[in-house]
């Protein structure tokens, strides 16, 4: 595996603190949350342990997380 595959793949599992891999990471937890629902206030939570918030968020961004927690 080279470098630019291996950043890649570190992203993608949320290990980098790209926008990407936060966001990457920011997926992991709510897939991790133990209750079936997450409220706003606990994604603001989440969102914020990794230096984002929903206001910065883009639409993009926002669907990309609804279809990678399904």
């Amino acid at each position: 595996m080279d470098f630019p595959e291996f950043m890649y793949y570190l992203e993608s599992d949320g290990k980098l603190p790209t926008r990407a891999g936060k966001i990457n990471a920011v997926i992991k937890d709510i897939k991790r949350y133990p209750a079936l629902e997450i409220d706003m206030a606990e994604f603001e939570l989440i969102l914020n342990h990794y230096g984002l918030t929903f206001d910065e968020l883009s639409s993009r961004e926002i669907n990309y997380i609804n279809n990678n927690i399904k």
